[in-house]
């Protein structure tokens, strides 16, 4: 069995291509540079090229425009590699029989506070990123043997360039920088190791649909920094507690709990909460340091 993992050099697909080593199952990384499969997942037409090249039984899309006012001052090139890109791949799935899935996202709700979302809970579409990963979600699911993953995924990188949220964090706490902490923005983050590994998990299973595969439990960015900083051992000084209602620019979802109980019942196990994903990203951290 050969996996393709798209955008393998992110955070995600970094963490896909180490889990699939750890199993000693073929991978095969593509992304615009840096990968052993150059291909700007944007132009239709290449992507189309390298998979036939490839024919791999499974494809696992990491590949996102995440940044929001990057995709609203941008929607097109949004569209393209959020969506268009994702079309491309379900047509491939679906005329080879692979196996698609397409790691989606939590920025669909809004108003609700800690509420945790079940897959069918209503969505609303507040800014062009949250258009273009709904519209990436029908094109994969034109495919029938087809996995939508709706997630909020934290860890480490390794770039100096474009940090991660526990990356700025972890930076912020080490220069002593003073820290909004939202108490009234919720998600059900999962380190990314974790995450990983129940998407090989959910490859033997193969399930189709749409799925959450997130943290057991929803908590505000407030508490998940507390939490983070005891466990880096940092002292939050001079730090204000603010509403998410404050930030200008992208309109943006808030209430990004997900209901994993779908999820547990088809791995058979249960997703970790907020201690082992802060516990998690301490381990990956030293792994890292360690490393140098």
């Amino acid at each position: 069995m050969t996996v393709l993992i798209v955008g393998s050099t992110g955070m995600l697909g970094q963490a896909l291509v180490k889990e699939a080593v750890t199993r000693n199952v073929s991978a095969v990384g593509l992304a615009r540079r840096g990968a052993e499969l150059s291909c700007d997942v944007a132009d239709a037409t290449i992507l189309a090229t390298v998979l036939d090249a490839v024919r791999p039984q499974v494809i696992v899309n990491a590949a996102a425009l995440t940044e929001l006012l990057e995709c609203e001052r941008n929607p097109e090139a949004a569209y393209l590699v959020n969506a268009r890109c994702v079309a491309v791949l379900a047509e491939y799935a679906q005329k080879s029989r692979s196996y698609l899935i397409q790691v989606s996202t939590d920025h669909y709700y809004t108003g609700d506070g800690a509420s945790l979302h079940s897959e069918d809970a209503p969505v609303r579409l507040l800014n062009e990123y949250a258009r273009t990963k709904y519209a990436g979600e029908h094109f994969a699911l034109t495919a029938p043997n087809s996995l939508v993953i709706r997630t909020n995924i934290v860890g480490f990188r390794g770039t100096t360039d474009k940090p991660t949220f526990v990356e700025w964090v972890l930076g912020a706490l080490k220069r002593r920088e003073a820290l909004t902490l939202f108490d009234d923005f919720f998600t059900s983050s999962i380190d990314v190791m974790t995450f990983s590994s129940a998407v090989f998990d959910l490859l033997q299973l193969r399930p189709v649909g749409i799925l959450n595969v997130a943290s057991g439990d929803v908590v505000s960015k407030k508490t998940f920094i507390e939490a983070f900083a005891e466990r880096f051992d940092f002292c939050l000084e001079g730090d204000r507690v603010a509403s998410v209602k404050m930030l200008g620019g992208v309109c943006r979802a808030e209430s990004l709990g997900l209901d994993v109980s779908r999820a547990e019942a088809l791995l058979g196990y249960r997703l970790p909460c907020l201690p082992e994903v802060i516990s998690h990203l301490a381990d990956a951290y030293q792994e890292q340091a360690n490393a140098i």
